[in-house]
């Protein structure tokens, strides 16, 4: 899954007044303990880009006063040093903003519903991201002691989990009466997965909020998105069964290179996937099991790494115990095996037999295992 379920370590204040609606707002912060004379940024983060609106070298004791003006509601962010940031939904009225330097993630916003609603959407995902990462030092722990029936267990429960959160993302964007609140949560959620309902809020939006020039850029960048997405579908369908296997050509972690064609004459899972894609690390079990199971019957498991950072890489590896030959550019998304395959979301996998053709692809669990146990004519063990 691309998802890119977003791990934002950010925050949110408001305190309203009752300005008539000319669009103008204040931002005032109180973040005690803040180094004094800090730069301070007020963000509004549109849909394709990032605007600073205003800046302030924060006064004694972290207070500090930012102004900007909206049409209408827009989603901005306040940007402190050392990477921290707090998330605002607002349009006019005076916004505030206190917090504790040190525990900034528990700051208290006044004055603005729309920031008081986007601070409860985040807390939220952050309790269920900590949910998550409990579940995977569990899954971890399950497969290096080899419990299979616990893992097994555990691998449902995190998968129950994900699809607990996405629910609950959609919900929000679906009922929430703040747009860009809305708009927030569906751009964490993955446009293929979850294709059907960003088509159906897409379609909304017009009769929630008319009118709105935010509403109207978002949904252009979601056609102009899913315009690509067929195009690479489109690709992909092309990856199908019976057509020969791009050839790969990469190097392992130690710097040999190695290609897909050294492994003629043997069944050929290419898999890829990458150390910080929380649904491959989840299904990697599964693909340790059919490896283990069918590495003595002329089958083998060619790793692509969509990685970044050959440290995590290599973490990965060990932690999840994937003793198979292991592959990468190290381009992440710009890896060129993933442009020759065409993979646009991971995990993906492509069974190729000895003569170097595609006979299945994106085969998961106890159906990968199925697929190898027909094709190699030998039970799992």
């Amino acid at each position: 899954m691309r998802i890119k379920y977003l791990l934002l370590a950010v925050l949110l204040t408001a305190f309203a007044s009752c300005d008539s609606g000319n669009g103008k707002f204040t931002v005032i912060g109180d973040i005690a303990g803040m180094p004094e004379a800090a730069d301070v940024y007020l963000e509004e983060i549109g849909i394709e880009n990032l605007v600073v609106i205003d800046s302030v070298k924060a006064g004694t004791g972290g207070k500090f006063e930012l102004k900007g003006t909206a049409a209408e509601p827009r989603l901005y962010r306040l940007r402190f040093p050392a990477g921290r940031y707090i998330l605002l939904s607002i349009n006019e009225g005076n916004v505030k903003v206190t917090a504790n330097w040190d525990d900034i993630e528990n700051y208290q916003v006044t004055g603005s519903a729309g920031s008081e609603s986007l601070k409860k959407l985040l807390l939220i995902v952050r309790g269920h991201m900590r949910d998550l990462n409990e579940m995977q030092i569990v899954i971890d722990t399950l497969q290096a002691k080899g419990d299979e029936e616990k893992l097994a267990s555990a691998v449902t429960s995190i998968k129950e989990m994900n699809v607990s959160l996405t629910r609950y993302i959609e919900q929000y964007a679906d009922t929430t009466s703040h747009l860009p609140n809305a708009i927030f949560a569906a751009q964490i959620l993955n446009p293929q997965a979850e294709g059907a309902f960003l088509e159906s809020f897409v379609q909304s939006l017009p009769s929630r909020f008319p009118n709105s020039k935010l509403a109207g850029d978002f949904t252009n960048k979601y056609n102009e998105m899913m315009g690509a997405l067929s195009q690479q579908n489109q690709a992909s369908s092309e990856m199908s069964t019976g057509t020969q296997a791009p050839e790969i050509r990469l190097q392992t972690p130690d710097g040999e290179m190695v290609s897909l064609s050294s492994f003629k004459g043997k069944y050929v899972l290419i898999d890829f996937w990458a150390s910080w894609c929380g649904p491959c690390r989840q299904e990697n079990p599964n693909v340790v099991r059919a490896y283990n199971s069918f590495k003595d019957k002329n089958f083998t498991v060619l790793g692509v790494s969509l990685d970044e950072n050959k440290d995590k890489w290599l973490q990965a590896i060990k932690k999840d115990n994937l003793t198979w030959t292991h592959i990468s550019d190290l381009k992440g998304w710009q890896s060129v095996a993933a442009r020759d395959y065409a993979v646009n979301a991971i995990p993906a996998n492509f069974l190729v037999d000895p003569n170097g053709m595609i006979i299945a692809s994106n085969l998961r669990g106890e159906d990968l295992t199925a697929k190898l146990a027909e094709v190699l004519n030998a039970p799992a063990q």
